[in-house]
C-alpha cells in the first residue's frame, strides 16, 4: 500500500473518530467516514496496552494492510478508515482473522 493511502494527520483522525460510522467485530472495531479524495486512506491501530510485544502488534498491522491492499484497491468507495485491533485479534488464527476482516470490510464497501 503506498504512503498516500495511509491516514496520518491528527486533524483527520479527530474528524474520523468524532463523526465516523463504527462497525464492531469480535476481533476489531472499524471507524469509517467518506472523504473527498480520489482514493481511500487507512489507519491500523494496535495499542501497546493489548500486547507489549512490538512483533505481535506489527504482525497484525501487516496482515491487515496486505489484505486491504489485495482486496480493496479496485473498489470505487472513497473513505477514511481506522481499524482498531482488540485483544482477541492477537490470539486468533490467521484464517479466522482474515474471515472477520473480510466480513467487516464488506459491510463498509457495500
Amino acid at each position: 500500500m503506498d504512503k498516500k493511502r495511509h491516514l496520518r494527520e491528527n486533524k483527520d483522525f479527530y474528524r474520523l473518530f468524532r463523526s465516523g460510522k463504527r462497525f464492531e467485530s469480535p476481533l476489531f472495531r472499524v471507524v469509517v467516514k467518506p472523504n473527498a479524495l480520489l482514493y481511500s486512506r487507512w489507519a491500523f491501530i494496535a495499542p501497546k496496552s493489548l500486547d507489549k510485544r512490538s512483533t505481535a502488534r506489527n504482525r497484525l498491522r501487516r496482515r491487515a494492510r496486505e489484505w486491504i491492499r489485495k482486496h480493496t484497491e479496485n473498489t470505487s468507495g472513497r473513505y477514511d478508515a481506522a481499524i482498531l485491533f482488540k485483544k482477541e485479534a492477537f490470539q486468533a488464527p490467521r484464517q479466522k482473522f482474515y474471515e472477520e476482516l473480510d466480513k467487516t470490510i464488506r459491510k463498509i464497501i457495500d
